[in-house]
């Protein structure tokens, strides 16, 4: 692997050629992370400290050291991709609620639902770290240094606009920690990456979310990608199928009032078939804002806006928590496997991160896959590079 170290403008500087084994992983929806294992001596002690950047030739993510441990004469650094140095930032929201300063509450979790997943996980980056910009003294007593929290030459990149807007909602906290449970979630991928560098002009981060692509069969858009064993393009195959934990029914107790929601509604489960779990929503549905016009029974006249919870409302509140509690007890079909050195498909032309490709289990059948995560490794057994792959469930979009 071509590794090497970069200054604080991540200008590259160093080759790193003198380690025992390196592991570079760049993943979908979750920060990657690098692993070296090299001799303990004073060189490499000093090139490999903590908080040095860490690029490899091939590929925009850069590493940052965060760990430097030295046992029986080899020293192992670790680190992950920039996106995980938002953990170093806190996520601030306003309490919708909050309608007095004697009210504590003043800070709460963020809910919205006027954006799809991809904006909603961009604007919570640009909002804490890219154009911070201090509360109102009435909602919270000390601020934070907020222009000090900005980080430098971080700017929004590509954004996918193409999911349906939905209820989203990011907890205060780490930010990374806030924004990643949501790109989990909701199958996004997220990225902070170099896009430029320069002695003279200085450095661009761009933090940019994305969807991978369906190059299954159900499509015509892109080639097919798929592994198959018979073929020589997926080794050390591995499936495990399970219903122990599956769940098909979903009983929603909110308010007093059971709703049913099903998996499959146009296929409704009975007898041995049929199986059920019961939710008990702790949150409240958010409603939608309305224009009401005053008159003269109620004070001066005017407009004035008002947030209502409809009925409209509750039921997709419903269908959601149903939904996502369903998700959490699946049908296991799960094939896990490598790719094969001589396969036919090559990393970042063929499939790339977030792309669903199909696997072909050891009976025959077929099953779609994510690519969530790609490997590089070196040691004294040579160089290897593969997916990891995670088997998409039925509820899943396709990329």
């Amino acid at each position: 692997m071509d590794l090497y170290t970069m200054n604080e403008n991540f200008i590259a500087q160093e080759t790193i050629d003198e380690y025992v084994s390196a592991i570079w992983t760049e993943r979908y929806w979750a920060a990657g992370d690098l692993q070296i294992v090299a001799p303990a001596t004073a060189p490499i002690l000093d090139k490999l400290a903590e908080g040095t950047f860490v690029g490899l030739r091939g590929t925009k993510e850069v590493m940052m050291i965060d760990t430097v441990s030295i046992e029986n004469g080899l020293v192992t650094v670790v680190g992950s991709t920039l996106v995980e140095f938002l953990n170093q930032r806190y996520a601030w929201f306003k309490n919708a609620a909050y309608d007095s300063e004697d009210d504590p509450n003043r800070i709460a979790d963020l809910t919205r639902d006027d954006m799809d997943p991809g904006q909603f996980i961009a604007e919570l980056v640009y909002a804490m770290v890219i154009d911070a910009t201090p509360y109102d003294s009435s909602w919270i007593d000390t601020n934070l240094e907020w222009d000090l929290e900005v980080i430098p030459g971080l700017e929004l990149g590509p954004v996918d606009t193409s999911l349906p807007e939905k209820q989203l909602t990011a907890v205060t906290g780490p930010l990374y920690d806030s924004l990643q449970q949501v790109a989990e979630k909701e199958k996004v991928g997220i990225s902070l990456y170099l896009e430029s560098a320069d002695p003279d002009t200085g450095y661009q981060l761009l933090f940019s979310t994305y969807l991978g692509v369906d190059r299954t069969s159900d499509q015509s858009t892109y080639p097919l990608v798929r592994l198959d064993p018979d073929q020589d393009s997926l080794d050390n195959v591995k499936e495990i199928r399970s219903i122990a934990n599956w769940k098909n029914t979903c009983y929603v107790y909110y308010k007093g009032e059971i709703s049913t929601h099903y998996e499959d509604p146009l296929n409704v489960p009975e007898g041995f078939n049929r199986r059920s779990i019961v939710t008990d929503p702790e949150t409240e549905p958010v409603g939608h804002k309305e224009t009401l016009v005053r008159d003269w029974r109620m004070g001066p006249p005017g407009t004035y806006t008002v947030t209502v919870v409809s009925p409209e409302d509750i039921e997709a509140f419903r269908e959601q928590n149903a939904q996502d509690a369903l998700a959490n007890h699946n049908y296991i079909r799960a094939i896990d496997g490598e790719t094969s050195p001589i396969n036919d498909y090559t990393y970042g032309i063929d499939y790339g991160l977030g792309d669903v490709i199909e696997l072909k289990s050891l009976q025959g059948n077929l099953s779609k896959a994510r690519i969530t995560e790609y490997i590089r490794s070196q040691d004294r057994t040579g160089y290897k590079e593969y997916p990891t792959i995670s088997v998409v469930n039925d509820a899943e979009e396709g990329g």
